[in-house]
């Protein structure tokens, strides 16, 4: 059965993971496309603004003093062109594979003159009509194969990139995921441990109840004063396990009154006055202080009944109850065997009895420590001298 819900759990974790992973990839491929045109495009405007940048030298020149051209800064992969259209000349600075300045004769009709941007395969072209003195058509470009080559490699890294993140992603999902459903989990199989010990625990006293009715009827409703007995103390039990369920289920804001932890203690006592006889319980009070506090006075009685009725019921037979009241502190002792596992102890269904052989739920000290958190009080557990020791701090 657990084998079953351990891979119910899993089956949805997987199932987040693989949402959480994919989410996160495709966030991680949107970024790093955006990244990618956005690299192309800046690099293309760079390109642009170094080829305007050359005209606007290259028509310097021509104003001034054509010779400066040859003085201006080829990069490489560049090249100019200067076609003098009215005494048919054409000179080019090419730097696209090696250096070289061409000088020559042209035939007009054979010059491809456009205006603005333009491309011819992997070349970016700029070009421009000018008249000053001549006529001049002036053509700069731009081999933008390195840029090619520079994207391809930013390609494979954002790819490796990606693929990294979505390794990581599902690490951390798969993870996060298990935290996330730690909880539930753990909730589920107490809500199936608190079924399964509810319904053992109220087997026992119903067919105790059942039998009396049975030995009733048999003997006639006559001497039938033990049955009784049976039957309202199994009945107090199934109400005992009633209460502390609806006492877990909600410790919300009720009337808060001046309480004396003194008298409430002896009270609760009281209460339990039949059980402490069964085991021939002997109880010591020590009163140093009178303690008293503001709370709401059901909580406090069920918090108190409580950690009363494990000290009856985890005791021995003939063993000692030690409750002692110093300022701000109540100490609840009882003789018995120590807890096993002590830092379990406050949590909801925990029982020390795997067996089920020791009535309640698990659910007593539980709601204790609810309580407490809900005032601000502390509550602690040791085992010390032999004996069983709670500790209530109030502030």
């Amino acid at each position: 059965m657990n084998k079953f819900h351990l891979d119910e759990f899993q089956a949805v974790r997987i199932k987040i993971t693989i949402l959480l992973t994919f989410i996160i990839s495709l966030i991680a491929v949107i970024l790093s496309y955006s990244i990618y045109l956005s690299y192309e495009n800046q690099k293309l405007i760079e390109i642009e603004d170094d080829i305007r940048s050359k005209l606007i030298q290259v028509i310097d020149a021509i104003d001034k003093d054509i010779s400066q051209i040859f003085k201006l800064s080829m990069e490489e992969n560049t090249f100019i062109c200067l076609y003098n259209l009215t005494d048919y000349q054409e000179l080019c600075i090419n730097n696209l594979n090696n250096f070289y300045i061409e000088k020559k004769s042209i035939n007009p009709e054979d010059v491809r003159i456009f205006e603005g941007r333009n491309q011819s395969g992997s070349l970016i072209l700029y070009g421009y009509r000018y008249k000053s003195q001549k006529e001049y058509f002036i053509a700069i470009g731009k081999d933008e194969s390195y840029l090619k080559n520079d994207l391809e490699k930013l390609k494979k890294s954002i790819f490796y990139s990606v693929v990294l993140v979505t390794m990581l992603s599902g690490f951390l999902a798969y993870s996060v995921s298990g935290r996330l459903l730690e909880p539930i989990k753990k909730n589920k199989e107490n809500l199936e441990n608190a079924l399964n010990i509810i319904s053992h625990d109220l087997r026992t006293p119903i067919t105790i109840i059942k039998t009396n009715f049975y030995l009733m009827k048999a003997k006639n409703f006559q001497n039938i004063e033990n049955n009784i007995n049976q039957i309202e103390k199994n009945l107090n039990y199934i109400q005992n396990i009633l209460k502390n369920i609806e006492a877990l289920k909600s410790v919300d804001k009720k009337e808060i009154e001046e309480i004396n932890i003194n008298h409430l203690v002896k009270d609760v006592l009281a209460k339990f006055e039949n059980k402490i006889q069964e085991k021939n319980l002997r109880i010591v009070f020590s009163e140093k202080d009178h303690i008293k506090i503001n709370a709401n006075y059901i909580d406090i009685e069920v918090c108190f009944s409580n950690l009363i009725e494990n000290a009856i019921k985890y005791n021995e037979k003939n063993g000692i109850i030690e409750i002692e009241f110093d300022k701000s502190i109540v100490k609840i002792k009882n003789t018995g065997k120590s807890i096993n596992k002590p830092e379990k102890i406050f949590e909801k269904f925990y029982r020390e009895d795997k067996s089920g052989n020791t009535e309640g739920l698990g659910l007593g000290l539980s709601i204790v420590r609810k309580i407490c958190e809900k005032y601000g009080f502390k509550v602690n557990y040791s085992f010390r001298d032999n004996m069983n020791n709670f500790i209530i701090k109030f502030r």
